[in-house]
């Protein structure tokens, strides 16, 4: 789904999205009062496309602006889900062959960010390590890592 698409749909939702320039790094932000994301214009359509995706997980939990940008159980749970509903495994899987897992290629060929791309990989960590540990405890244990 491109940006634009992706503007289209959430004007059907109970969220007013926006684009205007926002102050230093920041790329989008959510305002769980007054329901609105705005989402900074300098961006790519790119970066706007997976910024969008991530703040519309905020508004779908009503989080309210992140304590500290990357280490609130909001804003981990919200990279997660955009990685993941961004990236369809085969189509990774496909371009980390084809790229020798080259993460700037595969973010190219998939059309996300590369912190985007990292997310997911954080993902599969988790899971690879996860299977390993079920692997050498036996299937009924459970846990993540």
């Amino acid at each position: 789904m491109t940006y634009a698409q992706m503007r289209n749909y959430a004007s059907s939702l109970n969220v007013t999205v926006f684009s205007d320039p926002l102050p230093g790094s920041l790329k989008g932000l959510y305002d769980e009062e007054i329901q609105t994301i705005i989402i900074d214009r300098r961006l790519t359509y790119r970066q706007k496309r997976c910024t969008l995706v991530h703040e519309l997980f905020h508004w779908s939990y009503g989080d309210d602006a992140c304590e500290t940008i990357g280490q609130s159980r909001a804003e981990t749970r919200t990279r997660r889900h955009t990685a993941l509903t961004l990236i369809d495994t085969i189509e990774y899987q496909a371009a980390e062959a084809m790229y020798d897992a080259d993460p700037y290629q595969i973010a190219n060929e998939l059309d996300v960010t590369l912190q985007v791309i990292d997310d997911y990989r954080a993902i599969l960590d988790e899971q690879r390590r996860l299977v390993t540990f079920r692997h050498d405890w036996g299937d009924d244990v459970l846990v993540s890592a």
